[in-house]
């Protein structure tokens, strides 16, 4: 008789419980033995590794914050769906959505989607800054923009390279990385828990987007990240394979880091905020919101995960375009 996974037949709320619980203990344990493999390999003090890191000007603080982030990606994004896969499902890879064949119509739009909507997302992005919070809320307001700075200030240390190696590494690690790691939580395994909890496939997308958006912390980029986030929703939901949100992200992600090195390095006098905004103007943000929702309506024409029976199509058949 074949064993059944420990979890197979498990609730959604068990199941939504038993993730974060992997999220906790994965990132607990990847992070611990990063700091001691980081202690290891930089020949620094266990004791010392945070402070190391907070000093922009220690020599090493550069290269252990590229490995710290290589860990932490690893134990927050990348383990936990594929060991939830495993505990859950006798088919884990299908589990998470990487079965399936993504028709051209859908490849096309989701791909074209991400560049078309570049001058609306810009716009959101501006819209986005103008909020300001009650007076009363001016402690949590402050407390955002010193995330957004650092963040920002963190980022830029990342980015500003010039050497092919370096590119080779950051597009690996901002984009191919967090790609596969970030829709596999999100997509892979919230979506469809959240769907399931909500009884509505919509609801479940657009509250996975928001917790996309919150998760990184830059609240000032939160109105175009959840755009985004929808867009990757959909994109799993319409194709029914975790390959053309994996994609997409990373094209997204790849594209900027790409931009940002040619821009940096002088072979370009386009920046990434110059690619994004095209000066701003109210024809092209209308016309890059047309075209983002003809990508979507094409996505919606080519069909949708339910007609290809994966396990993600859980809502009700009313529930569906």
């Amino acid at each position: 008789m074949k064993l059944l996974p420990l979890f197979h037949h498990t609730s959604n709320g068990v199941q939504l419980i038993l993730f974060l619980c992997l999220v906790l203990l994965s990132t607990l344990v990847v992070m611990a033995l990063s700091w001691m493999a980081a202690s290891v390999v930089f020949g620094i003090p266990l004791q010392e590794i945070g402070s190391v890191m907070g000093d922009t000007l220690h020599p090493n603080n550069l290269d252990l914050s590229r490995f710290m982030q290589l860990g932490s990606q690893l134990g927050l994004f990348l383990l936990p769906p594929v060991i939830m896969a495993f505990l859950v499902s006798t088919k884990p890879f299908g589990w998470l959505g990487f079965g399936g064949r993504v028709s051209s119509a859908h490849w096309i739009a989701g791909i074209s989607v991400l560049f078309v909507a570049l001058p609306f997302l810009h716009w959101l992005a501006g819209i986005n800054e103008l909020i300001v919070l009650p007076e009363g809320l001016s402690g949590i307001e402050q407390w955002m923009r010193r995330q957004e700075d650092a963040a920002e200030v963190i980022t830029q240390r990342f980015l500003d390279v010039d050497k092919p190696v370096w590119l080779l590494f950051n597009l690996i690690m901002i984009a191919v990385i967090p790609g596969i790691g970030e829709e596999m939580v999100f997509r892979s395994v919230l979506q469809p828990v959240f769907s399931k909890g909500f009884r509505n496939v919509h609801l479940g997308i657009f509250f996975t987007a928001v917790v996309f958006a919150a998760m990184h912390l830059q609240f000032y980029g939160f109105l175009p990240r959840l755009v985004l986030g929808m867009f990757m929703g959909y994109a799993f939901f319409l194709s029914g394979s975790i390959w053309l949100p994996v994609v997409m992200h990373t094209v997204n992600n790849g594209a900027a880091v790409l931009v940002h090195y040619l821009h940096f390095n002088g072979f370009s006098d386009v920046s990434v905020e110059d690619a994004a905004s095209f000066s701003g103007s109210p024809f092209y943000v209308l016309l890059s919101a047309a075209l983002t929702v003809l990508c979507l309506i094409v996505m919606v024409k080519a069909g949708h995960a339910s007609k290809k029976e994966v396990r993600h199509s859980t809502e009700p058949p009313d529930q569906q375009f």
